[in-house]
């Protein structure tokens, strides 16, 4: 039995019973992924470190970078909070009013973010936003900056019959999934999207009602559709996406209140339960694989450790 498999088992047994895998869910991929990882293993219990209050409610968005949580929601301004203070430091509003329907940090710190009204992406710099990529025909609803320097949108077009995540250096488009193999298309309404350690990109659909990952030249590796936290709950309706240092996919189920956790080929290893979790919505992992949850309709952000 080699290491993950151990760590799957070890998940299984701590985080509640839940020890049988996801049947729907795996396309196994030709070969082994190449990175190598310093291997955690999960806490026995997790636990809240620390809980900060936004004051922004509903809360959908969420950050982490040097210590400072960035957030937004249904307002025309992104924000951010000093962890250790607790103390709001920054308020940036959006060229055009509208709310921020996604923002991500690009490596050299600069905010950009989605307008889907105006069928835009902006960056934000010294206060001031400026338009970086303009669409025609499509809406941007969610985006992430990569490890290899571009920019991910996921967006819908304008009659939500199609739905497409693209990549882009500055307004050049570099890469774009839409379909699989078959032809058929890989996301109905992508509203989160993250790019894991090994390349994949992660999209959370809330269309299909599941999270669909493709590897970074495109080829389909799996869906997620939470059939096993439907043995357990009647719904399934993954929102917040993210990935930790391990390759892990992290999933806000909002109407459960709890947190799915998938190895990198898509299967369940455990739930984040029991932690008076109430309508997790916007998920992030900071440096040190602290987890960031933001509640829905509470505004606040719970930050928890869940690996040594």
């Amino acid at each position: 039995m080699n290491i993950l498999e151990i760590l799957k088992q070890v998940g299984y047994w701590i985080f509640g019973k839940d020890n049988i895998q996801d049947q729907s869910v795996a396309q196994q991929t030709n070969g082994q992924e190449s990175e190598q990882l310093c291997f955690k293993t999960f806490l026995q219990q997790p636990v809240v470190e620390d809980v900060i209050f936004t004051n922004c409610q509903p809360l959908w968005r969420i950050r982490v970078r040097n210590y400072q949580l960035f957030f937004s929601g249904d307002d025309k301004c992104i924000k951010s909070i000093d962890q250790t203070a607790h103390a709001c430091k920054d308020e940036i509003e959006t060229l055009s009013g509208n709310s921020p329907d996604d923002f991500s940090i690009t490596n050299s710190g600069e905010i950009i973010y989605a307008d889907w009204q105006e069928r835009a992406v902006f960056y934000l710099q010294n206060g001031q936003a400026y338009p970086m990529i303009k669409l025609s025909g499509w809406k941007p609803w969610a985006l992430c900056c990569s490890d290899v320097g571009d920019i991910l949108v996921a967006m819908r077009s304008d009659d939500a019959r199609r739905a497409r995540v693209v990549g882009y250096q500055g307004s050049k488009k570099t890469r774009e999934y839409s379909l699989d193999s078959y032809g058929r298309p890989l996301y109905g309404s992508p509203n989160f999207v993250a790019e894991n350690k090994n390349g994949d990109v992660c999209v959370s659909d809330a269309d299909f009602n599941r999270v669909t990952v493709v590897d970074r030249k495109g080829n389909f590796k799996f869906h997620y559709c939470g059939q096993q936290v439907l043995r357990k709950y009647p719904t399934f309706y993954p929102k917040g996406i993210t990935t930790d240092s391990q390759c892990n996919i992290l999933i806000a189920d909002q109407h459960n209140s709890c947190i799915h956790i998938l190895d990198r080929i898509g299967q369940l290893v455990c739930f984040i339960t029991d932690l008076s979790l109430n309508e997790p919505y916007c998920l992030c992992v900071a440096k040190g694989d602290e987890l960031f949850v933001g509640e829905y309709h509470e505004g606040q952000v719970k930050k928890i450790r869940y690996l040594e």
